[in-house]
C-alpha cells in the first residue's frame, strides 16, 4: 500500500563525526604535501584507506615531479606500523584548480546554462581527467536525468547514473573530483529539451608549487589548535625547504609545542645532506638555535628508509614509520616507554648503509638510529630528544609528561572558574592525585606505594594568605619508573587565564 515500506533491509550511511580523544598519546599529524585534498584544512583519518579517500594515492614519481611527495607514503608506514589514528594537514604552494567549461543550453532543471567543471582541489592532479555527461529526455520512466562518469588519471573512476536535473550540483558534492559551480542564471522553466545529448570535457589548468615557508609555518600553527594529536611530523620539509628556511621552520614548530607540553615532533634530516658531516652540521645548527626545554619536543632519526612502490622501492623519510612504531608501543604497553629497539614494518631496507664510525657521530649528535641488524630486519635504534639536559633528554621521559599534562588538564579544566577556597583545593587534589595513582598503577611510577611515586601540594605555601582569589597553584612531583630525574610541574587556575601549565 502507498507510505509502507516493503520488508527487507535498509541500508544508511551517517558522516562519522571527527571523535576526538584528547587523553590519547598516540595520535599523530602529519604536515605535507599530498596529491590532492583540502588545503590548510585538518582531516582526521583512522586507515590508510582513509588516507587514500581523502588524499589519493601516492603517485611513484620521483620527489619534485609531480605526485612523488613522502608525506602519503610516511602516512602509509604509520598505518602499517600500528597507528590507529591520524590528522593530516596538507600544504600547498601557490596552486591553481583544474577546470573545464560545460556549456548544457536550456535545460529546464539545471542551475545554469552554463556550468563550470572545477577539481575539488588545486593541484595538476586532476589536469587530463575527463568528464562524461549523458543527457536523457522524459520518458514514461521518470522525468529527464543526466549519468555523469568521472575519470582522473591515477584514480578510480566515479559513475553517478540517472541524475535528476534540480540540485544537480548538490548531487556532484558526493564526488570526490569533482565540482559543478553554475556560470549564469538559470535556463527559463517548460523549455523542452532534445531527447538525448551528449558532452565530452578535459580537465586543465591545475598548478602545484612547492610550498613556501609560510605555508609550512601557517600548518604549524594550525596543528597546535587541535587538542588531540600527541606527534608532529613533517616528512616533506626537507625536499621543500632547505637551509635558514628549513631551520626556522622547525624552530617555530618547537617553539609552538613547547607550551603546550602535550606533543613530541619527530624530524627527518634533509635528503639533501647526502653526508654524515653535513647532518651532523644540520643538527648541530638546531641544538645551538634552541634551548634544552624547547630540544626536548624534538626527536630526529636517521638514515630513511626503502619502502614499496610501484615502480619498484624508493626511498623515504623514516619519521612516519617510526611515528606508527611509537603508536603501536603506546597500545601494547604505555606511552612511558621508548621505542628504543623496536622493529620496523613494512619497510625493505636503509635508504643509505653507515659504517659504524659514522654513527657513533650521529648519535653524539643526538641524532637517533634506524639500523638494519642480523635476524631482526630494520630496527630503531635510539630513543632520545635533541636536548642534552637530562631533564628533557628521553623520549619515554618526555612522553609521560605529556601523557600527565593531558590528564590533569581534563581533571582540572571544569575548575578554573571556581574562586579559591579550601574546597576547590581538595578537589583539585582529589582529581589529581586519581590521575596519578591510574599511571602508578599501571606501572609507568616508581615506589613500592603511591607516596614514594608522587606527590601533589596544593597548600598555604603555593597559595599564600592574600593572593588573588582568582588564582590557584599546585605543585606536582613525579618519579618515572624507568631511571630518570623527576618530573615537576606547577599548575595555575587563574579566571582570566584558564589552567597554565609549567614544568618546573
Amino acid at each position: 500500500m502507498a507510505g509502507e515500506a516493503l520488508p527487507g533491509v535498509s541500508l544508511t550511511s551517517a558522516p562519522r563525526g571527527d571523535g576526538a580523544e584528547p587523553l590519547r598519546t598516540d595520535v599523530a599529524v602529519f604536515l605535507g604535501r599530498l596529491r590532492r585534498g583540502p588545503v590548510g584544512a585538518p582531516v582526521r583519518v583512522e586507515s590508510w584507506n582513509d588516507v587514500v579517500a581523502a588524499f589519493g594515492p601516492p603517485q611513484g614519481a620521483a620527489p619534485g615531479q609531480g605526485g612523488g611527495h613522502a608525506t602519503p607514503y610516511a602516512l602509509r608506514g604509520f598505518f602499517e606500523n600500528g597507528g590507529r589514528t591520524a590528522w593530516v594537514v596538507r600544504v600547498c604552494g601557490p596552486a591553481a584548480t583544474a577546470r573545464a567549461a560545460w556549456t548544457a543550453g536550456p535545460l529546464s532543471g539545471l542551475p545554469a546554462e552554463r556550468c563550470h567543471v572545477v577539481a575539488t582541489s588545486p593541484g595538476t592532479w586532476a589536469n587530463g581527467g575527463r568528464v562524461a555527461i549523458r543527457y536523457q529526455a522524459s520518458t514514461v520512466a521518470g522525468p529527464p536525468t543526466v549519468s555523469v562518469r568521472v575519470t582522473v588519471p591515477g584514480e578510480p573512476p566515479e559513475i553517478f547514473p540517472g541524475l535528476p536535473l534540480p540540485g544537480l550540483a548538490d548531487r556532484m558534492a558526493a564526488s570526490r573530483y569533482i565540482r559543478l559551480v553554475p556560470d549564469g542564471p538559470p535556463p527559463p522553466p517548460g523549455l523542452p529539451g532534445p531527447i538525448s545529448r551528449s558532452w565530452d570535457m578535459t580537465l586543465g589548468g591545475g598548478t602545484d608549487l612547492p610550498p613556501a615557508r609560510d605555508a609550512y609555518e601557517d600548518a604549524v600553527a594550525l596543528q597546535a589548535e587541535l587538542p588531540e594529536p600527541a606527534l608532529v611530523a613533517l616528512p616533506d620539509l626537507g625536499t621543500d625547504l632547505a637551509a635558514d628556511a628549513h631551520t626556522e621552520v622547525v624552530l617555530t614548530l618547537l617553539r609552538t609545542i613547547a607550551p603546550l607540553h602535550d606533543r613530541l615532533a619527530v624530524l627527518d634530516v634533509p635528503p639533501a645532506l647526502a653526508s654524515v658531516d653535513e647532518a651532523v652540521a644540520w643538527a648541530g645548527t638546531l641544538t645551538a638555535g634552541g634551548d634544552a626545554a624547547l630540544l626536548g619536543c624534538a626527536a630526529v632519526y636517521h638514515p630513511g628508509l626503502r619502502v614499496p612502490d610501484r615502480h619498484g622501492t624508493r626511498a623515504v623519510p623514516a619519521s612516519g614509520h617510526v611515528l606508527g612504531v611509537i603508536a603501536r608501543l603506546d597500545a601494547e604497553r604505555g606511552a612511558p616507554h621508548t621505542p628504543a629497539n623496536a622493529v620496523i614494518l613494512e619497510a625493505v631496507d636503509l635508504a643509505a648503509e653507515l659504517p659504524e664510525p659514522q654513527q657513533a657521530r650521529l648519535f653524539d649528535a643526538g641524532v637517533d638510529l634506524v639500523r638494519c641488524t642480523r635476524g631482526r630486519g630494520l630496527v630503531i635504534w635510539g630513543g632520545r630528544t635533541l636536548s642534552a639536559d637530562p631533564r628533557h633528554r628521553h623520549i619515554a621521559h618526555r612522553r609521560l609528561t605529556h601523557l600527565l599534562v593531558r590528564a590533569i588538564r581534563r581533571a582540572a579544566g571544569p575548575l578554573v572558574f571556581e574562586v579559591n577556597s579550601p574546597e576547590l583545593r581538595l578537589t583539585l587534589v582529589r582529581a589529581i592525585t586519581s590521575v596519578l595513582l591510574s599511571a602508578f598503577r599501571s606501572g609507568a611510577l616508581a615506589g613500592a606505594r603511591p607516596e614514594q611515586a608522587f606527590r601533589v601540594a596544593c597548600d598555604d605555601t603555593h597559595n599564600p594568605p592574600g593572593q588573588d582569589p582568582g588564582r590557584l597553584v599546585c605543585e606536582v612531583e613525579v618519579a618515572p619508573a624507568v631511571p630518570m630525574e623527576f618530573i615537576r610541574l606547577r599548575l595555575v587556575l587563574g579566571q582570566d587565564r584558564g589552567l597554565e601549565v609549567i614544568e618546573a
